[in-house]
């Protein structure tokens, strides 16, 4: 009985000093195998490539859900040119010389082919990754999502 006893007053010393938190984590692959990792505090992160036609940069924005989707929720872009959209699912206005639109699509995952443009790639609100920096042009890389538990040091 003295034994269980010791181990239920560790384990909620273990609980009061320690928080557990489902932190979003953002994953790229390449045939099969994790070649870059970023775990997102926010969720969010910026998609951006350089248009094939118009040569201007493309802005996609995203959030991690919690059921491990990849929620798109704005474009930003400068120029109006083949492929790109031109109504919006939500508002539409002109910022700084960009054109904003609100979307609302939800991925698994997403597989794009890296482009030997320079440009594309990932921003996140402390850092970014360019494609051509992890793999290959032309190469095939799947981003998605999951979560993961983190466990932090409740007092520091």
């Amino acid at each position: 009985m003295r034994f269980w006893f010791i181990i239920l007053v560790l384990f909620a010393a273990f609980l009061v000093t320690f928080r557990f938190e489902k932190i979003p984590v953002l994953i790229l692959s390449k045939e099969g195998k994790v070649v870059y990792t970023k775990k997102l505090e926010d969720g969010k992160f910026i998609l951006t490539f350089v248009h094939s036609v118009e040569k201007t940069p493309v802005y996609e924005f995203y959030e991690i859900l919690g059921d491990d989707t990849l929620y798109l929720y704005k474009t930003r872009y400068s120029s109006m040119g083949a492929g790109l959209p031109f109504q919006a699912e939500g508002r539409f206005e002109t910022k700084n010389g960009f054109f904003e639109a609100e979307i609302s699509r939800r991925f698994k995952e997403i597989s794009l082919r890296v482009s030997p443009l320079d440009g594309h790639g990932l921003l996140f609100k402390d850092d970014k990754v360019m494609f051509k920096d992890i793999a290959n042009s032309n190469d095939l890389l799947v981003l998605s999502c999951k979560h993961s538990i983190n466990v932090d040091f409740r007092f520091k």
